[in-house]
């Protein structure tokens, strides 16, 4: 293993730390002596050994004991540690730290937080070791007690127990690599010596990757693992297949606008697509909706075409004279919801269509007439100035010296009609004639209510006959003696 600052004057414990860190071969790794580690307050915490290996960081903190002791050393996380004929801390603290496992676990934190900011990238899984090395001669036992994941206490009477925690750490290959590249930008930036300079620090690239450090990220997660295997470091080669996978699923969508004719791709019952503003559809010289300026356009982000045609409530039947009323709108948009024989503007005479009316299925000939441009020789292009009235009242309106005349010989054939029954009522009435006689039909008998007395009956030798009836005598029909 690779040794950085071994030299310095340590104490004798953290020595014979170093010493093992040098001689051990098996797994690949490099060793930092007395690193201080900035924090986010602004200071920073100091570590005894910070340790990289492929596959694990690590922050060893060695402790002596302070007096011989035997029997079992009780260790936790939370309280302070005891052991058999050593009154206090079995260990030297700092601060007013309760024991060893809360002066490491600031260095762990640190450098975690550290290596995140550094490389923008989650933060990775950082070791927490302790070795207790004890007076020689003395035999001394761990007791665990509650302990946090990440956090080991090893008694370091031998380099066996710390040679055998690196080989277990080196199973740990689901965790994020650390490359040659990752170490020294790490070491960098904790202005680490042999880091001085560039030429200093391509130097120590090469020593890594000749110790056995991956220049690039090449493990691979076991089976099972939902983790992936990413790099820390800002220009680490994981990042360029998620652009990749972008470039490959960017050909799949689908295009917005279609160079196709609409009866290739839309269905019968469908309107045909509305063009594109590169592309303008041909302009029939016979659309009417061309030359209305009250109809709006049809967005050309929405080129899809319409699910369903939908009949106007009150369309104008098409008249069989007229071939303009049969032609389609070229230039109507895609997003309407008519059919293209109902485009043209309703006639004056035209009565409404009942609501119940049966709708024509648009078939494969009306679809295609979309497409077609119509050109006819003998209807004229309307005027493109011509404008529709605003409301239909103004169509049926005669003009006001029309209207007049119609009043005046109203009032006309009123005053003759009027005269005329006046005229016949005065002449027929038989009261109106004062001077005229009664007709004989008009004549009543009074009614009688007695019977007369026969007048006296002379004898028959003197009685005197008479031709006409005596002068005021009063004489009836069929009465005897008249």
């Amino acid at each position: 293993m690779l040794i950085i600052n071994g030299d310095i004057t340590k104490p004798k414990a953290q020595q014979q730390v170093v010493e093992w860190l040098a001689n051990y071969v098996t797994q690949p790794g490099i060793a930092v002596s007395g690193v201080y580690i900035p924090r986010l307050d602004g200071g920073s915490t100091e570590a005894d050994l910070l340790v990289f290996t492929p596959h694990a960081a690590a922050v060893i903190e060695v402790d002596a004991l302070r007096k011989k002791t035997r029997g079992p050393l009780s260790y936790s996380m939370n309280e302070r540690w005891s052991a058999p004929g050593i009154h206090g801390d079995p260990v030297q603290l700092r601060g007013d730290d309760p024991n060893p496992l809360h002066q490491v676990r600031r260095p762990v934190s640190a450098l975690r937080t550290f290596v995140a900011e550094l490389t923008r990238g989650p933060e990775p899984f950082v070791d927490g070791l302790i070795l207790l090395i004890p007076k020689s001669g003395n035999t001394v036992t761990l007791d665990r007690g509650p302990m946090p994941a990440g956090f080991t206490v090893l008694l370091g009477d031998s380099a066996s127990q710390l040679y055998s925690w690196f080989g277990r750490t080196a199973q740990h290959r689901d965790r994020t690599p650390w490359t040659a590249e990752l170490v020294v930008t790490a070491l960098t930036a904790l202005r680490v010596d042999r880091t001085r300079d560039a030429e200093s620090r391509r130097r120590l690239y090469a020593e890594l990757v000749a110790e056995g450090f991956p220049t690039e990220v090449s493990a691979v997660p076991r089976e099972g693992d939902g983790s992936s295997t990413t790099s820390a470091s800002p220009d680490a080669p994981v990042a360029q297949p998620e652009k990749a996978d972008q470039a490959r699923l960017n050909p799949q969508v689908a295009p917005t606008d279609s160079h196709l004719p609409p009866s290739q791709h839309a269905p019968h019952n469908a309107a045909p697509p509305a063009a594109s503003p590169d592309q303008a559809p041909p302009t029939s010289p016979v659309s009417y909706a061309a030359a209305r300026p009250s109809t709006p356009p049809a967005s050309h982000t929405d080129a899809s075409p319409a699910p369903a045609p939908r009949v106007d409530p009150i369309p104008a039947p098409a008249s069989t004279s007229d071939p303009a009323a049969h032609a389609p709108t070229a230039a109507s948009p895609a997003a309407t919801t008519t059919h293209p024989s109902n485009s043209a503007p309703i006639p004056r005479s035209a009565p409404p269509r009942r609501m119940d009316e049966h709708t024509r299925t648009p078939s494969r000939s009306d679809i295609n007439a979309h497409t077609t441009p119509i050109t006819s020789h003998q209807t004229k292009a309307p005027d493109p100035n011509w404008q529709e009235p605003a409301t239909d009242s103004a169509r049926t309106q005669p003009p006001a010296r029309h209207r007049l005349r119609t009043a005046l010989l109203g009032i006309a054939a009123a005053l003759i009609l009027i005269c005329g029954i006046g005229y016949m009522a005065g002449k027929d009435h038989p009261r109106a004639q004062s001077d005229s006689q009664p007709a004989p039909s008009q004549v009543r008998p009074p009614e009688r209510t007695t019977t007369p007395a026969p007048p006296p009956t002379e004898p028959p030798g003197t009685q005197h006959h008479s031709a006409m009836p005596t002068e005021g005598a009063t004489c009836y029909p069929f009465q005897a003696g008249c």
